[in-house]
C-alpha cells in the first residue's frame, strides 16, 4: 500500500499497458475492468444508414450507380444490415435497391426505409427486401398540429404497414423518431399497442436531433427492454452535441442489440454516428464482435467521401490524417527513444494503428513549431545522415523559424535544404 499522506512511494514493478496480439491493438484495460459485466454483450449489430439518412445530407446526391457501388463496398466489408433507401422517393433509389437484392450479398441484409403506409410496405416486398424500417414521429406536437392525426390513427397506420411486411415474411422494425423529446407515457402505450396487434420484430429508439445524453439513452433503453423483452431494441443517434458514440455505448448497456451509423458520419445537420467509429469502438475498445472487416474501413470511407463530395477533414476520427500524425517534440521524443530500445512500439502515440483500418500509410511524423531535437534525429535517421548536437540544434532552430513564418508545417523539401545548408549533405 502507498502512504499517500506522507508521499511515500516505494519502488514497484511497472506493468505494461493492456494490448492484444503483437501490440497493434492498444487500448485501456479499464474499458474491461470497469465495465458492468452483467450488461456485457459479445456481439453488436451495426445497421448502416449511409444510403438513406446519409443521402439526406444537404447537398449530397447519390445516383443509382453510385448507390450500388456503395452497397457493394458495405457488403464486401461485412456490414450485416444495409438500409438501402426509401424506394418510393424516386426510381433511381428503387432501381438501385432491386439491383442490390439481385446481388444476394452473403453477409448483408437489405432493408427499406418506409412510411407508415401499406403501399410502401408492398413496394418493399415487391423489391425483395429482407426487412423494413417503418418510420413515424412520436412527437405529439408534430402529430397533432402538422400531421393532424390522433394517437389511434397513428397506431392504425403503423399496424397496417407492419402487418403487410410481416405477412410477406419480412423483418419489421418500428422507428419512432424524436423519441427522446416525447412523453414516455405515450411511447410506452404505442409500443404496447403495436406488440399486441402485430408481430413486429424490433423497435428503434431515435435521438433524431442529437439532444439526448448517455444517461438518458441508457435509462430509456433499459426501461423498454424491461417492458417489452420480446422486442429487438435498436438505437439511432445523431451527433448534434457530439454524444453519438457515447450514446450508442449507453444504448448497448441498456439492452440494445443494434446501433445505427453512416459511413463518414453523413447525415442531416451534424450527421449520424459514424459507422467506422462504431466498428472500431466496439471491436477494439470493447471487444464486441460486429462482423465488419476493419481493414476495409479506410477505402470504404474514402469511396463515400468521393461520391458524396463531402471531404474528410484532417481531424476526423479513423478516416482523417491527423489521428495518425505526430508533430510535438514530446511525442517524437518518445518515438525516437522507443525505436532505439528493446521495446519498439511505433503506435504507442495513437489510438488506432493505421494498418488495422487498411490505411496505406504508416504513422506520419511531421516537422513544425513544436518539434524537438529528437524530431530532427528521426528525420536524419530516415535519410541516413549523421550530425553533431550543434548541427541538430541549428537545424531545429531553422525548422521552428520556418514554421513561425509560414504558420504551417515544414515540408521535407525545406528540411532537406536546411540539412544541406548546415551539414553539407
Amino acid at each position: 500500500m502507498y502512504d499517500f499522506e506522507h508521499g511515500a512511494m516505494p519502488d514497484f514493478p511497472l506493468e505494461e499497458p493492456y494490448y492484444k496480439g503483437d501490440g497493434l491493438l492498444w487500448t485501456s484495460k479499464y474499458n474491461f475492468d470497469f465495465e458492468d459485466k452483467s450488461k456485457r454483450r459479445e456481439n453488436v449489430v451495426i445497421h448502416d444508414v449511409t444510403l438513406r439518412d446519409g443521402d439526406q445530407t444537404p447537398g449530397v446526391v447519390l445516383l443509382e450507380e453510385e448507390r450500388v457501388r456503395i452497397a457493394d463496398a458495405l457488403a464486401e466489408m461485412g456490414v450485416p444490415r444495409i438500409e438501402a433507401g426509401m424506394p418510393m422517393v424516386g426510381k433511381h433509389v428503387e432501381n438501385a435497391m432491386r439491383r442490390m437484392v439481385a446481388r444476394k450479398y452473403p453477409k448483408s441484409k437489405i432493408y427499406a426505409f418506409i412510411r407508415a403506409m401499406k403501399s410502401d410496405a408492398e413496394l418493399a416486398v415487391d423489391i425483395g427486401c429482407d426487412g423494413v424500417i417503418v418510420e413515424y414521429t412520436v412527437n405529439p406536437i408534430i402529430i397533432k398540429y402538422a400531421y393532424k392525426k390522433t394517437p389511434s390513427e397513428v397506431r392504425d397506420m403503423l399496424v397496417e404497414a407492419i402487418n403487410t411486411a410481416k405477412a410477406a415474411g419480412l423483418d419489421a422494425t418500428f422507428m419512432g423518431w424524436d423519441w427522446f423529446r416525447t412523453p414516455i407515457e405515450y411511447t410506452k402505450w404505442l409500443v404496447g399497442e403495436l406488440v399486441s396487434k402485430t408481430a413486429m420484430d424490433g423497435l428503434v429508439l431515435v435521438d433524431t436531433y442529437g439532444c439526448a445524453t448517455p444517461e438518458a439513452v441508457e435509462e430509456m433503453t433499459t426501461r423498454f427492454h424491461e417492458w417489452f423483452p420480446s422486442l429487438r431494441l435498436e438505437f439511432h443517434g445523431h451527433n448534434d452535441m457530439g454524444c453519438g458514440n457515447a450514446n450508442c455505448l449507453a444504448a448497448v448497456r441498456g439492452g440494445a442489440e443494434v446501433v445505427h451509423g453512416a459511413i463518414h458520419g453523413l447525415g442531416e445537420r451534424c450527421g449520424n454516428v459514424a459507422t467506422e467509429e462504431l466498428a472500431v469502438m466496439f471491436e477494439l475498445h470493447k471487444n464486441m464482435r460486429t462482423g465488419i472487416d476493419l481493414t476495409k474501413l479506410y477505402n470504404v470511407g474514402h469511396l463515400v467521401s468521393t461520391i458524396s463530395k463531402v471531404p474528410i477533414y484532417d481531424n476526423k476520427p479513423i478516416l482523417g490524417r491527423r489521428p495518425y500524425m505526430a508533430e510535438s517534440g514530446v511525442a517524437m521524443d518518445i518515438a525516437y527513444k522507443l525505436s532505439n530500445s528493446d521495446r519498439n512500439v511505433k503506435n504507442l502515440n495513437i489510438a488506432v494503428d493505421p494498418s488495422l483500418i487498411g490505411r496505406p500509410d504508416d504513422l506520419e511524423f511531421v516537422l513544425g513549431k513544436s518539434s524537438g531535437k529528437n524530431s530532427i534525429k528521426l528525420f536524419l535517421d530516415k535519410y541516413g545522415i549523421e550530425a553533431t548536437n550543434e548541427q541538430i540544434q541549428e537545424i531545429l532552430d531553422m525548422v521552428k523559424a520556418e514554421a513561425m513564418v509560414t504558420k504551417d508545417l515544414v515540408s521535407e523539401g525545406a528540411f532537406r535544404q536546411f540539412v544541406t545548408k548546415v551539414c553539407g549533405k
